[in-house]
């Protein structure tokens, strides 16, 4: 399954590469893709005893691929949860500001140590120094992240790490309104 998993990651971001990934835009909300991929991932948040706190205001009508912006969003919450400590908290919040929606996505986890951290979004590459610090184990092939810059540019946005300390991480998504 999980050999599967890395196959079906490197096939999108081959298809990316070649410019020919299938990207199906269409009307939606960014509030509901966001509440639909927070109660995904609560079961998770919860066995690690970690609240997953969400702050979106209702309707904020989009235009993108619902399927992808879903994965974007899982593959951040994944890796907040997995980095933070039993017992702490994950915090995302949707604002909007200057004609763009602002996702930030605030763990309390270990952070990105200051050597990966200009490389975290390249493919393959996996803070495995962080990972020694976690007390949850962590798996991945170090494409996530890569996978989820490459949907955000695709939906002409951006994803970067805002600020990433040994008290958290937080990374801010940011999409033009108009989709």
């Amino acid at each position: 399954r999980r050999m599967r998993l890395i196959v079906d990651d490197l096939f999108l971001l081959a298809n990316a590469d070649a410019g020919e990934a299938p990207i199906r835009h269409a009307p939606l909300y960014l509030d509901e893709v966001i509440a639909d991929c927070t109660r995904v991932v609560r079961a998770l948040a919860q066995s690690r005893n970690i609240t997953v706190t969400l702050h979106v205001p209702d309707e904020t009508p989009f235009v993108g691929d619902e399927a992808l912006l879903h994965r974007l969003v899982l593959n951040l919450l994944d890796n907040a949860i997995k980095y933070s400590p039993a017992g702490s908290a994950v915090t995302l919040r949707l604002t909007a500001e200057g004609g763009r929606y602002l996702l930030e996505v605030a763990d309390t986890g270990c952070g990105i140590p200051a050597d990966v951290l200009p490389h975290i979004f390249e493919r393959f590459v996996r803070a495995d120094a962080a990972r020694e610090h976690s007390d949850t184990n962590t798996s991945g092939a170090g494409l996530g992240l890569s996978i989820a810059r490459w949907i955000a540019e695709a939906h002409h946005g951006r994803l970067d790490v805002a600020r990433s300390s040994p008290e958290g991480s937080v990374f801010i998504l940011s999409l033009p309104i108009a989709g």
